[in-house]
């Protein structure tokens, strides 16, 4: 594909999102009309309680699964990547399991009824002792892949055993707003933290971005990544350090969103070829347009009830690669 279809590629993704965007913004039961919600996002003459419906409700609400898709897309991109591995995600690599420990032990603990800015805290806390271990697990195996997926799988199976045994011992009323957050929800997310994310996730995908070509080199492994002369553990270590933290901000804020950091990546890779310098954007993009998307389903689908985001990302993503399963096999 030459440089100009890319381009081409990338405005109309660019293009994409922003239409979901818009089309997220005016979908509810409230009966705002696709104008009213443009002209309330833009200063237009339209009701007040129009304004204060699209600008401090669905507006936050929409931006924030904007920018949780392209960082989840992104961090599943890199991981895949440099573990060569193209089931590796925030999940197996242990990373969502160390939120989950930090925000239920919050939930469970009473920190969450006295101030709800302790659940991404926490939840953040828990997911630096998860990425800790990992890493040092790995460590000794000298950031050798396979060494990477086992020690996640290792590490998310002992904290998820902590959860329940959490929730075992926990009353039910707490129990059930913690299984909610687990599963992915932007109905409650603390609207202070919107412009640290802002700041952060799209400052490191820029960076991952920007390592594109390291990337490609990392993913060759073996006896041809040294040919190019730089340090290959040194720059797994950034990497794996730089998505994980990317993950990190984006699930602590939000609860787990499963299968976005595993479809996404595998999609844009069939569409836009394995430079990673290409597929990074483009997977940003990807996950920019999916998980607005899949928000505005868990809204409208048994509304009035609002379901968590994480449900609907979890059937398209098991329908998905089931789909893969039975597709036939080319030579």
């Amino acid at each position: 594909m030459s440089n100009k279809k890319f381009l081409f590629v990338y405005i109309l993704m660019l293009v994409s999102v922003f239409v979901v965007f818009l089309f997220s913004l005016a979908i509810g039961l409230d009966g705002i009309s696709f104008v009213d919600a443009v002209k309330a996002l833009f200063g237009g003459a339209v009701d007040e309680n129009v304004v204060v419906m699209i600008k401090q409700i669905r507006f936050p609400r929409i931006f924030m699964a904007c920018i949780v898709g392209a960082g989840l897309a992104v961090s599943g991109c890199v991981f895949q990547a440099i573990l060569k591995n193209p089931l590796a995600d925030p999940f197996t690599l242990g990373i969502s399991g160390g939120a989950s420990l930090g925000a239920v032990a919050a939930f469970i603990s009473g920190l969450a009824a006295i101030r709800s800015f302790f659940i991404p805290f926490c939840a953040f806390a828990g997911m630096i002792v998860s990425v800790s271990v990992v890493y040092l697990l790995s460590m000794r195996k000298r950031f050798n892949s396979n060494a990477m997926i086992l020690s996640g799988v290792v590490v998310s199976y002992i904290f998820s055993s902590a959860v329940m045994l959490m929730f075992a011992l926990s009353p039910e009323n707490s129990v059930q707003t913690a299984f909610l957050w687990l599963m992915g929800n932007f109905s409650s997310f603390d609207e202070r933290l919107l412009p640290f994310i802002t700041a952060v996730v799209p400052i490191c995908i820029i960076i991952l971005s920007l390592s594109g070509n390291i990337i490609n080199v990392v993913s060759l492994g073996g006896e041809k990544s040294k040919t190019f002369g730089i340090n290959i553990e040194r720059n797994i270590k950034f990497l794996f350090l730089t998505a994980s933290f990317v993950t990190a901000a984006t699930v602590s804020i939000c609860g787990v969103v499963g299968f976005v950091g595993l479809m996404i990546p595998h999609i844009m890779r069939k569409i836009m070829g394995t430079n990673n310098v290409i597929l990074i954007p483009a997977s940003a993009f990807a996950g920019a347009f999916f998980l607005p998307l899949c928000d505005t389903l868990s809204r409208m689908l048994f509304s009035p009830v609002l379901i968590p985001v994480g449900v609907i990302t979890s059937i398209i993503g098991g329908l998905f690669f089931i789909c893969l399963l039975l597709k036939p096999d080319r030579k």
